[in-house]
């Protein structure tokens, strides 16, 4: 049975585990799996039969044999028993914005609504109101949130659809009448949604590579596909890279792909960017792929003005990370340990505050003990363990702990968690107020979004960094793949505003500190150099920036 098909299983559990009721950090534990299983670089029927399932990071004895019960009988007997308890449409309750899986359960067993249509008609007549939670106004925003899903292209998340397209990669290259394979379109301009998933493969035998397409299970998005003699793969990989709007810069910049030459050599596998040669031709540097959106780049590349774009290996740690002090799943010396492993210089410890009592925030009793623990543990030579705090910003902008308690943290990291449905003006102020406390150094994930599930938060994002430029305080780029709060479009305008940018993983896990390639892409898409990026410096300059008074 091929890994696709055995992580779809296991995402598909922890989903439906979310609808039942279950244990959130269960919920976790099969996405982790799923993960694991999808990235594996061998078939996991192999490990199973080896009985060596277990030592991959993430898989436990339990979720282990649900595999092998998977891989020795096509179905997984708990899966099935979720499957009858959770209908289908009630799963798709949940791509309306502000509605959750719990939520979604409610109104399934006190209204019966199982579908989209079914939501709307229970609005429409007035019965959403009569459940605890819900009321006039909350039942007219779910009739708006409908709408929009309606309105809405069928995408997914750039975090679930790369690590199927990387898979897919995985398998397509062990062919022998595949001679060359890369993801191309919106995966490989890393967009944060995906429509589908294109590929550029180059063969001589067309008609075995169709036949091994064809005997693919199911993916979560279509392929699509584009078979090339070799000679032909860097020009096809530029023209189905690139956007509508790449595409159409080239031309009217009077640049055309196809009169290049391109040889057979330059697009050979030694390349690790085999378009690249196709812009050489065209007297142009190489435009990376985040960056082909037809938003300037062509005249930039053609002045020699293309940025230096951030990457991976500039950054040198993570500012906004959770441990078990609140709602993680790692304690402070395993997140600690981890990071080290990674190479980072520093890591900030920033648990949820009081407010946030789904997460088990913190009372500031139980924040200063805290620290002491992180100040106790903080005994590297060559690393950095930060105290912080992830500061809920109250409905009036002000912050959950007191300026005092705030003045003893190395870092504060403030968010929006609750009341994100306000009018633009109250929310723009209640963001303002917060970005004026002289204590906190980065707003997290400023708009609160969770992409296809929460829209983002109204703010006039002019006044928003108007006041970050002047006090000195940080934006972050979330780097959870369901979040990458900022976009790449509001990131560009905080480069070009003076404004510094944190790109940091939220993470929650050990695990989730390795979605930090998804914050630096989202970041390369708004153009941000390294000496843009708080976490790219150095410790010293680090511990410098965040101990100089914010200006008023």
């Amino acid at each position: 049975m091929d890994n696709l098909t055995v992580a779809e299983a296991l995402y598909e559990i922890a989903d439906l585990l979310e609808f039942t009721g279950g244990d959130p950090f269960k919920v976790r534990a099969y996405r982790k799996a799923a993960e694991a299983v999808g990235l594996l670089p061998e078939p996991v029927a192999d490990l199973a039969r080896e009985g060596r399932l277990t030592r991959v990071p993430g898989i436990g004895k339990a979720i282990a044999a649900k595999i092998g019960e998977l891989l020795e009988t096509g179905r997984i007997g708990y899966l099935e028993e979720l499957r009858q308890a959770v209908p289908p449409g009630v799963v798709d309750l949940t791509r309306v914005p502000g509605l959750g899986a719990r939520t979604a359960m409610l109104l399934y067993r006190r209204l019966g609504v199982d579908s989209l249509e079914a939501l709307e008609l229970a609005a429409r007549e007035g019965k959403l109101r009569e459940l605890p939670g819900m009321g006039p106004r909350r039942e007219a925003a779910i009739l708006e949130a409908v709408e929009r899903v309606r309105r809405r292209p069928d995408r997914v998340s750039i975090g679930v659809a790369l690590p199927v397209a990387e898979a897919l990669l995985q398998h397509l290259r062990s062919h022998p009448a595949v001679l060359r394979a890369e993801v191309a379109g919106s995966v490989r301009r890393r967009q944060e949604t995906v429509a589908d998933i294109d590929v550029v493969i180059a063969t001589r035998e067309p008609a075995a590579v169709r036949e091994y397409l064809d005997s693919l299970p199911a993916l979560p998005r279509p392929l699509d596909p584009v078979l090339v003699p070799p000679e032909a793969f860097a020009l096809t990989l530029l023209e189905r890279t690139g956007s509508p709007a790449h595409l159409a810069e080239l031309a009217g910049q009077g640049f055309d792909p196809r009169r290049t030459g391109e040889t057979p050599a330059e697009a050979g596998p030694g390349s690790a960017a085999p378009d690249a040669a196709v812009y050489r031709a065209m007297g142009l540097p190489y435009i990376p792929p985040e960056l082909r959106e037809g938003r300037g780049e062509v005249a930039a590349a053609r002045a020699g003005r293309l940025p230096r774009l951030v990457t991976l290996s500039d950054l040198r740690g993570d500012l906004h990370v959770h441990t078990t002090a609140s709602d993680g799943t790692a304690t402070l010396a395993e997140m600690a340990e981890a990071a080290r492993a990674l190479g980072y210089r520093y890591l900030a410890i920033c648990d949820h505050s009081q407010s946030l009592t789904i997460a088990r925030g913190l009372t500031p009793e139980r924040l200063r003990e805290h620290v002491a623990a992180i100040r106790r543990l903080d005994q590297w030579e060559d690393f950095r363990l930060l105290a912080g705090a992830e500061v809920d910003i109250l409905r009036d902008g002000s912050l959950d702990y007191p300026d005092e308690l705030l003045a003893e943290l190395d870092v504060v990291v403030a968010s929006l968690h609750s009341h994100l449905g306000l009018p633009a003006e109250e929310q723009t102020e209640r963001l303002l107020r917060a970005i004026a406390n002289p204590h906190v150094d980065i707003i997290g994930h400023p708009f609160g979004r969770v992409i296809a599930r929460r829209e983002p938060a109204a703010l006039d994002f002019e006044r928003v960094l108007e006041a970050c430029a002047r006090t000195g305080t940080a934006l972050e780029i979330s780097a959870s793949p369901s979040r990458l709060d900022l976009s790449d479009v509001h990131a560009r305008l905080a480069r070009e505003a003076g404004v510094k940018l944190a790109i940091n993983t939220d993470a929650h896990s050990v695990r989730e500190l390795e979605h930090m390639p998804y914050g630096v892409w989202q970041a390369r898409r708004g153009w941000v150099e390294p000496g843009d990026v708080l976490n790219a410096m150095d410790p010293p300059d680090l511990l410098d920036w965040l101990a100089t008074p914010k200006q008023g």
